[in-house]
């Protein structure tokens, strides 16, 4: 007798019924013309909506001829989704009515906010009774969303019909998904989201809705803030997982940490610092706007993507050809080096006068069909072997092209080829909605203006050559003694800060590389380190509450005898006090910076960048969520402006930054194992010779000092 097999069933996305319904209620809809109600049924009407509408308003029997319920308990089955056009004094009856009727979502619109209220207030209440039914809620206070999969649309406006697509598109500000779907048909969404207060559903949610999406290619993400670091990273590593990019607009960037920092790293690391390193680590792509959010989301939506190589591009023109060369560099972008071959085949189809480079203008005289020129043209930057992605550039308005013969090579083209193929207008203002909306429905993205397009395609190579490397957490990882990590627990919870001497000790306590220091506090203590350290030495005050020590001109570096430092030393313990200490020069290295802050939303990240005194100075460093391995700490090391001349200048031998890195990976287990008992850590310089990575200077600040 043979045994029966049962497939296992993947659950359902808990939201899943409120997305893709298969039945919608709408609570508060009246018979007034342009009401709110009567809005969103034109628009469930108008796009063909497949499952049951019902309406319930207790002051009518029926509208327009159609059946009005009391209450969502009078409907003949249990609704999928529960609209609520009503406003906020009734809203939190209407709410428990829908979790009493085993709603499978609900979208509001209203602020949620009454006058006179008093705690907790209506949205906190609202808050807590649907995470306590585990009803998901889309809004308030936003636009509802767009499933154009399943041609659910659930809104009061009315977006311009279009096919649906492979962009999933979430965004806080309700007018940016407004203007994002409402304008130009040559964006194609499979889902746009609206989710503005987070009632019961934050971004992070609906991402992971979006990639269990089998139309979802893509996901354009414009945010506010976080609401749910723990939830929003796993959406990271689940869409990198997926190669589902993820191109995210965070506004509110540029506003420094409301709290004093301490530190040099608490300085210069703003309170985007931390979301930029989480972004960074999982591969998702920061973008400045809405214009750069668009043009990316169509390119990295596209069914291929670029592989291994660079941008062919096809012109019109050769003074766009040269203005497409000017801009690329700073877009991130390198044109294919053609290879000889590629270029001969160029040579023999190209008009005369014409140069076969890359990227190529192939117009010739305007009486001439271009059309089968430009199909071979293309067809040779396809087959070049360092092509990855190909462009082709032409002027096309709607109703009018000088060769619009061309529309249809990029559309055959686009089928043909092997590359992804993109369609630039020079000019950002073209009017050319209807052939961008034709060459769409073909696969091919259409963007206006150069800028933007190269920007576009520098993110796509950035997110196919970001390395992404794996987390690093757990007791085993970090691999100090409980004990060890409890006493120094302690001794920081009881101190504002740790000067240089404690903070060192720490950090060779947690097998950390530091320069030998001696502790002195009169002269004679002087000459005995001198003679226990050898010269060169470094004085530093270390009179205690001195976090700066160089603002004070607390320094003297490279002294070389018993007379000049304990000069140096009666000079400065005259002025700052008698508590000092002695280190070794450590010359003929490259300074780098180490620090750490700790974010209230993503934890520990960690600093490196250009040290001693340059650390505030130039813009030259990279944040990393904490711990790391040393594979992502060399990564970061080698993208600094400052790692040329860690690679030898002007004959100086090479750095060991192989030590460097492995330096900051300890660094950063050591500053992740002490956990929230630490609000920033600076250590700088620290010095990269030819065979070392020495620690020269320290300071932790405790959590207790904010």
């Amino acid at each position: 007798m043979s045994k029966s097999i049962t497939k296992s069933v993947k659950p359902a996305h808990w939201m899943s019924r409120m997305l893709s319904p298969n039945s919608v209620a709408i609570v508060g809809v009246s018979d007034k013309p342009d009401s709110f109600g009567q809005r969103v049924l034109e628009l469930l009407q108008g796009n063909n909506f497949h499952g049951d509408v019902y309406l319930v308003n207790p002051g009518y029997q029926s509208i327009n001829s159609r059946l009005c319920y009391p209450n969502l308990s009078a409907l003949p089955k249990s609704p999928d989704l529960v609209v609520m056009v009503t406003g906020n004094k009734t809203m939190e009856m209407l709410v428990l009515d829908s979790v009493e009727a085993n709603a499978g979502g609900i979208v509001i619109f209203a602020n949620n906010y009454l006058e006179g209220d008093i705690e907790p207030f209506l949205l906190d209440r609202l808050k807590q009774i649907t995470r306590e039914a585990r009803i998901p809620v889309c809004g308030g206070n936003g636009m509802g969303f767009y499933n154009y999969a399943s041609r659910t649309l659930v809104s009061f406006d009315f977006p311009p019909k279009r096919a649906a697509g492979h962009i999933t598109l979430i965004a806080h500000s309700g007018s940016v998904m407004t203007y994002l779907t409402n304008t130009d048909p040559r964006l194609m969404y499979n889902l746009a989201i609206s989710p503005g207060q987070e009632i019961n559903g934050t971004v992070a949610d609906y991402m992971l809705y979006a990639l269990d999406q089998p139309s979802t290619r893509a996901i354009a993400v414009f945010i506010e803030t976080v609401r749910d670091p723990k939830k929003f990273i796993e959406a990271l590593h689940n869409a990198r997982k997926k190669q589902i990019p993820v191109i995210i607009v965070k506004v509110g960037a540029t506003a420094k940490s409301a709290r004093m920092a301490v530190s040099h790293s608490g300085a210069v690391a703003g309170n985007d610092s931390a979301f930029q390193a989480v972004c960074d680590h999982y591969g998702a792509i920061r973008v400045r706007d809405m214009d750069e959010l668009a043009a990316t989301a169509m390119v990295m939506s596209m069914e291929k993507r670029p592989g291994a190589g660079k941008l062919s591009s096809l012109l019109d023109s050769g003074g766009l050809r040269e203005q497409m060369i000017d801009l690329s560099e700073s877009c991130g972008v390198d044109f294919t080096e053609l290879t000889v071959g590629s270029k001969e085949k160029l040579e023999n189809i190209l008009e005369h006068g014409l140069i076969a480079e890359n990227p190529v203008d192939a117009m010739g005289a305007v009486n001439i069909d271009v059309t089968p020129v430009y199909r071979r043209c293309l067809e040779i930057l396809n087959d070049d072997p360092g092509t990855s992605i190909l462009s082709l550039e032409f002027e096309f308005r709607d109703q009018f092209s000088q060769y619009p013969g061309l529309l249809e090579v990029a559309k055959q083209s686009a089928a043909s080829l092997s590359k992804p193929l993109i369609v630039i207008c020079s000019a950002v203002y073209t009017a050319n909605s209807q052939d961008s909306l034709d060459l769409g429905e073909h696969g091919i993205p259409v963007i206006n203006g150069v800028s933007l397009a190269l920007t576009a395609i520098g993110k796509a190579f950035w997110y196919r050559d970001r390395p992404i490397y794996p987390s690093t957490s757990g007791a085993e990882y970090f691999g100090y003694e409980g004990a060890q990590v409890k006493y120094w627990q302690s001794v920081l919870s009881s101190a504002s800060a740790l000067d240089e001497i404690d903070s060192l000790i720490l950090l060779r306590d947690f097998g950390l590389p530091c320069v030998d220091i001696e502790v002195v506090e009169d002269v004679g203590d002087v000459s005995i380190a001198a003679d226990k350290l050898g010269f060169p030495l470094v004085l530093k005050s270390a009179q205690r509450g001195l976090l700066h020590k160089s603002d004070v001109d607390g320094v003297r570096l490279n002294l070389k005898t018993h007379v000049q430092l304990e000069e140096c030393y009666q000079e400065m313990a005259g002025r700052l006090g008698p508590r000092a200490v002695i280190a070794p020069m450590i010359s003929h290295g490259v300074e780098l910076g180490f620090g750490m802050v700790c974010d209230d939303q993503f934890g520990p990240i960690v600093m490196v960048c250009a040290g001693g005194i340059y650390i505030e100075l130039l813009d030259d460093r990279r944040f990393i969520p904490a711990p790391c391995s040393v594979e992502e700490a060399l990564f970061n090391i080698e993208s600094l402006a400052i790692f040329t001349i860690l690679q030898g200048a002007r004959g100086r031998a090479p750095c060991r930054v192989d030590l460097a890195a492995k330096a900051l990976s300890d660094f950063s287990r050591a500053a992740s194992s002490l956990g929230d008992s630490v609000c920033e850590i600076d250590l700088n310089p620290v010095v990269v010779t030819s065979d070392t990575c020495v620690i020269v200077d320290a300071l932790i600040v405790s959590a207790d000092k904010v």
